[in-house]
């Protein structure tokens, strides 16, 4: 039952980067119009305006800031109740905050509420708070499921959340502060969701996670190489989604090579898994994996490949790639260029490096010039393009 409302109120929801985000904004979307709220794709015509936010590049946090300039064209008293959401607020509100949230404030005076992802689940509340829902969005509120009604996508895909956060912290990234310690999600609760998708009409589950194939490892677990973890709760995962029918399509991502267990790489022989897998290395030098805490080395990563391959041969891959790293040479570079000529990879992710506040990698100095790493990120673009469909 929705709730009632008198005034067409409607709401403006932006969200910025990757799969996790999306799944968050379609869960915010669900809460907002199964209180009454209708969507629009323009700013001043909300009452609500959320910015799902993403911090990996610093071109994704200058976006953020640039909705300002939307609010001076309006009164005051006609501005909408904005909330900034997402991995900027989750950097500066978290157990391992990379900046203070004073800092955000003061960049952002035109915003109401900064809440970080698991404080989300609080907006009905605020609404309540600030009068824009009634005693029928109480009632709402108390019925709703913050994740089996979200507002799913125009497609047969649905957005599964198996974990949440991350504990690798990997030299550049900013996921470990923005979304905090790496929490796996019940095996019935992840069951119970995905079934509720299929009722829905949903046939391709997509299970998400900042590293999937870490799901329900131990501690002392997910230390180990991957051909000492021994038997993969992952893999034990993909078997129950497998079994479950009307699920014609499984996918996930992300995940990192070190947990890469043998039975896992057999479970991706089954007939519903995708023939596609995203397996992120970063750059092709050994030297420069070091330098961002990546727990593998070139090789390793090429014999898992390798390994992968020659259990599902038609198994695509797809890569996430920094060039211009702190310490990069010209050397480390070509070994990045013939890791691509020789794995052929059908999707990459190439990204120029940029410094994130609060980061390890901060501290590095940013030693690869500008005009280098963009001459890098075309060559290997160029490389990429040529093999993609081989």
């Amino acid at each position: 039952m929705k709730a009632k409302t008198t005034n067409n109120l409607k709401y403006y929801l932006a969200t910025f980067g990757c799969q996790m985000n999306h799944k968050d904004s379609q869960q915010m979307a669900g809460v907002l119009e199964a209180l009454g709220f209708i969507q629009t794709d323009k700013v001043l015509d909300a009452k609500i305006v959320i910015i799902n936010t993403c911090s990996v590049r610093q071109a994704s946090e200058d976006k953020v800031y640039g909705y300002g300039i939307k609010y001076k064209s309006i009164d005051k008293a006609d501005k909408p109740l904005t909330f900034i959401t997402g991995c900027m607020v989750g950097s500066a509100k978290g157990d391992r905050s990379r900046y203070q949230l004073k800092m955000l404030q003061e960049k952002m005076p035109w915003v109401d509420y900064f809440l970080s992802p698991s404080e989300e689940i609080e907006i009905p509340k605020i609404l309540l708070k600030e009068k824009l829902i009634d005693e029928w969005g109480i009632k709402t509120l108390e019925q709703h499921n913050f994740e089996n009604d979200a507002k799913r996508e125009n497609s047969k895909t649905a957005l599964i959340n198996i974990s949440y956060g991350c504990d690798n912290f990997c030299t550049f990234c900013v996921v470990p502060y923005a979304r905090g310690k790496e929490v796996s999600r019940p095996k019935e609760e992840i069951m119970r969701e995905i079934n509720h998708a299929v009722l829905r009409g949903y046939s391709h589950v997509l299970l998400l996670g900042q590293n999937v194939n870490s799901w329900n490892l131990s501690p002392t677990e997910k230390l180990k190489t991957r051909k000492k973890i021994g038997k993969h709760p992952f893999a034990a995962l993909l078997k129950e989604v497998h079994k479950i029918e009307g699920v014609n399509k499984i996918s996930f991502i992300t995940s990192n090579p070190w947990d890469f267990t043998t039975d896992l790489v057999k479970a991706l022989s089954l007939p519903k898994i995708e023939r596609f897998l995203h397996l992120p290395i970063q750059s092709g030098s050994n030297k420069i994996l070091k330098a961002m805490n990546r727990r593998h080395t070139v090789e390793e990563y090429t014999e898992l490949v390798q390994e992968i391959r020659a259990e599902v041969p038609n198994m695509r891959f797809g890569t996430d790639i920094i060039v211009g790293f702190p310490g990069e040479t010209e050397q480390d570079f070509e070994k990045t260029v013939r890791l691509f000529k020789e794995i052929k990879y059908k999707v990459a992710y190439v990204s120029i490096y940029s410094a994130r506040k609060g980061t390890p990698a901060e501290n590095m100095g940013d030693t690869v010039p500008l005009k280098v790493k963009k001459e890098r990120h075309k060559i290997l673009t160029e490389v990429f393009n040529q093999f993609k469909n081989e």
